[in-house]
């Protein structure tokens, strides 16, 4: 099998053997396809490596018949992008979703175009939370996993002054307590402005994530998600220089 020019963005690489990487490539006509770049470590005649960049759409070609191929050219059709910040980490948690949950050779043309919109918003804007909220929904939808949030599991409409739990592969259960309040407890009016797009208030953001991470982790099945932790001690360690800081400017 030899497929030439397929657009494409890398999802992870790691070093292997002397002189290669092995990488997953995401992918619309394809999926999630898993090749070894020979020799993209070692520098050519002119002492220049290949290169591989993430966050940038390539035009790839690489060739095999076992679910290991070898990515022969990959040739990067715009300027690369570097992201920084906090959208460096909103990218590495993208890619680490795609990477987790999408199966190899499963083609999903319409999860790949929002994808692509999603990188070009981080490289050029920074981080959307509502973009990526909508990358996490498109995800979820694509593999069969989409949020109902219309109706409860027993088919009646949502109500504004009421309290639901989402439960996975189910959907929308109506609290029995409506008093009792938990991490897990959701607005129903919440989730009426989240149906209907509006994001007017913070808690229907609050919500949408809410509900994504939940069903995220319940079909990540105890795995980790490696950017969260990043993410986690980034911001740990922006606490404590502004800590240091503030004992600096103390009088």
């Amino acid at each position: 099998m030899r497929v030439d020019g397929e657009l494409g963005y890398v999802l992870h690489s790691a070093p292997y053997r002397e002189t290669s990487l092995l990488v997953d490539l995401f992918t619309p006509e394809y999926g999630r396809v898993r090749c070894v770049a020979k020799g993209f470590r070692k520098p050519n005649k002119r002492g220049v490596s290949r290169a591989l960049f993430p966050y940038t759409e390539h035009s790839l070609c690489w060739q095999g018949r076992g679910d290991l191929k070898t990515l022969t050219r990959a040739d990067a059709i715009a300027a690369p992008a570097f992201l920084q910040q906090e959208a460096l980490f909103t990218g590495l948690y993208a890619n680490e979703l795609v990477f987790r949950l999408l199966h190899e050779y499963d083609p999903h043309p319409f999860l790949y175009q929002q994808y692509r919109q999603f990188i070009s918003q981080l490289a050029q804007g920074g981080p959307d939370e509502l973009m990526l909220r909508n990358l996490e929904m498109t995800l979820l939808e694509e593999l069969g996993y989409g949020l109902v949030l219309d109706t409860d599991i027993e088919g009646t409409g949502l109500i504004p002054d009421r309290l639901y739990q989402y439960i996975p592969e189910r959907g929308l259960s109506l609290l029995a307590n409506q008093q009792k309040r938990t991490a897990s407890t959701l607005e129903g009016a919440d989730i009426i402005a989240l149906l209907e797009g509006n994001f007017s208030q913070r808690s229907v953001m609050k919500t949408a994530k809410q509900l994504t991470r939940g069903v995220i982790d319940f079909y990540l099945g105890g795995r980790q998600l490696h950017s969260r932790e990043l993410y986690r001690q980034h911001l740990q360690s922006v606490e404590i220089n502004q800590h240091t800081i503030n004992l600096r400017e103390q009088p």
